[in-house]
């Protein structure tokens, strides 16, 4: 980040080597990278100053390239980071009970023939107490409670670590796109970023942001 800001207060212009052919500047860039400082000092000044403005370009958009790589990485760790903990917390309280739907019509049946009576009496004796217990978990493993539990685990993650880079890197980023469909991706962004420059007093809460991210980390 610190590469690119000092790239950019060259205040290169976008299209100065619009005109130059990809294989020209590549060459320009390979020269500045072999050559000592001194050596290019020998140069004259209109090429000494060609060769360095084609390596700051093709190093500032390297390095843009880089930071955009390390965001989508970092947003899909938050999340894949929350999965691999949850389910590793679940997986021990999960037993997957296999022909729920001939359950579910036992229940029905048995249910329907004596409507007034217990459910141990009636329920169990179809389908075990152990049986019901381990649908339970499996729904709360995978239903509701398994996604804001993900969701607790990915908030937490973000307030702990990520919230001190995730800004900083999309503070030195600018997103365009001229794609209408993209447009709530660019927007959720710009929310993010703006979330991140804001006073402690006057940041959105970090459940929004975290919100913000998991958009953005499924358009990506």
């Amino acid at each position: 980040m610190a590469k690119l800001e000092l790239i950019r207060q060259l205040e290169l212009p976008a299209d100065l080597f619009g005109h130059a052919l990809p294989h020209e500047r590549e060459r320009y860039r390979q020269r500045v990278a072999v050559e000592a400082p001194y050596e290019l000092r020998r140069h004259p000044e209109a090429t000494r100053l060609t060769w360095l403005a084609t390596f700051a370009h093709l190093r500032g958009r390297t390095l843009i390239d880089d930071l955009v790589d390390l965001l989508i990485e970092t947003i899909h760790h938050i999340g894949a980071r929350a999965e691999r903990k949850v389910d590793r917390e679940l997986l021990d309280d999960i037993k997957r009970v296999t022909g729920k739907q001939n359950i579910l019509f036992e229940i029905a049946d048995a249910t329907l023939g004596k409507p007034d009576g217990i459910v141990r009496e009636v329920v169990f004796p179809v389908v075990s107490e152990e049986t019901l217990r381990d649908l339970v978990k499996e729904w709360k493993a995978t239903g509701p409670t398994y996604r804001t539990t993900l969701r607790t685990m990915i908030r937490n993650s973000y307030k702990g670590h990520y919230r001190r880079m995730v800004p900083q890197v999309l503070h030195v980023l600018n997103f365009h796109s001229n794609n209408e469909r993209h447009r709530p991706t660019i927007q959720a962004l710009d929310l993010v970023k703006k979330a991140g420059n804001v006073s402690n007093s006057k940041r959105p809460p970090t459940l929004v942001v975290i919100r913000l991210l998991e958009f953005v980390w499924s358009q990506l």
